[in-house]
């Protein structure tokens, strides 16, 4: 508990630049160091080598939302079976089972990053993952699993839709004159909402609206982000093709839509073998609608940090009377894979 207790009482939050959080983590080079391995720092991770590809790769990130100070308001503790501070579970609890596992392992040709951007979306760590992913057999992944025990088998990817409308200023008392960029905005959003019922993982929610400029304004322009998550590109196809017949919809006269589409993360797709594993071992897995750095990997499997729950919150926690039986299938997983 020694490493998880450092880490959680360690600042590396947003407000935190890459090379300082690098900096304050950089302790755990030292151990990796003792355990054999090369190690270098930078683009925003650790990375400790031992061996040749192709690599066992485990991955973790070392950094949270939470702003500085957060460590100082709620430092590390424990009561009963549950450990609190930021990050515990996600995932500075999951590196404390790593490091833990990796220790006395008589295993060469593993590779090891850390990142420090991961909750940002990893823009500079990206370059490192997709360079190890080309030399890499297995990825284990040791984010938090879910408070019932369960491991991530799958996750979905991301993707992000921005619709924008274009309308006509007038006075907001002459309706007539103007064309309303909000309203017509508004409508699409409604049906864009109502696409959830049609698909099976593929899901859209729309959480930034901005428009309009003054209260006496008819406004000419609104834009809306749109959070999407999928997990098969069928339904991608199907998604964007609904849009577009949402866009040429016209509610209001003198209006037009036009929509970006992008993915940013490809889903992590199930491997067979790295699931059998676990299952003998007695755990269960599930997909997750979440995103995470697993997703670089052609093989992986996640979860197999500490069970938690409350992520991102003030009230997160870390079930850690599970320690010991993770660390188990970690080495179970390092020892035959």
């Amino acid at each position: 508990m020694d490493i998880l207790e450092k880490l959680v009482n360690t600042a590396t939050g947003p407000d935190v630049s890459t090379e300082e959080k690098l900096k304050r983590t950089a302790f755990l080079l030292d151990i990796l160091v003792d355990f054999g391995f090369k190690v270098r720092s930078g683009n925003g991770c650790h990375v400790a080598v031992r061996g040749n590809p192709p690599y066992l790769t485990l991955i973790g990130h070392l950094d949270t939302v939470f702003p500085e100070g957060e460590e100082k308001k709620r430092p590390f503790s424990i009561v009963g079976d549950k450990a609190y501070g930021p990050g515990v579970a996600d995932m500075k609890g999951g590196i404390a089972v790593m490091f833990q596992a990796l220790k006395d392992i008589d295993r060469d040709n593993i590779a090891i990053i850390l990142n420090v951007d991961e909750e940002i979306g990893s823009p500079e760590s990206e370059i490192v993952f997709s360079e190890f992913a080309k030399k890499t057999s297995y990825c284990l992944s040791f984010e938090p699993a879910f408070p019932d025990g369960k491991l991530v088998a799958s996750r979905k990817g991301v993707g992000a839709l921005l619709i924008k409308t274009h309308g006509k200023k007038g006075h907001a008392a002459r309706i007539q004159e103007g064309a309303n960029a909000v309203v017509e905005l508004s409508t699409k959003i409604h049906k864009i909402w109502e696409l959830n019922r049609n698909f099976v993982d593929l899901t859209v929610n729309p959480t930034i609206i901005k428009g309009g400029i003054k209260s006496n304004v008819t406004p000419d322009y609104a834009e809306c982000y749109c959070n999407v998550r999928y997990y098969a590109m069928n339904e991608v196809e199907k998604f964007e093709k609904e849009i577009a017949r949402i866009s040429k919809e016209t509610v209001i006269n003198g209006c037009t839509t036009e929509f970006e589409y992008k993915q940013y993360r490809k889903p992590m797709k199930e491997c067979p073998e790295l699931v059998e594993i676990v299952r003998k071992e007695g755990f269960k897995v599930t997909r997750s609608s979440g995103s995470g750095d697993a997703a670089f990997f052609n093989r992986a499997i996640d979860g197999l940090g500490l069970p938690g729950g409350n992520l991102h919150s003030e009230e997160e926690y870390a079930i850690i009377s599970e320690f010991d039986k993770k660390v188990k299938l970690a080495k179970k997983l390092i020892t035959s894979i």
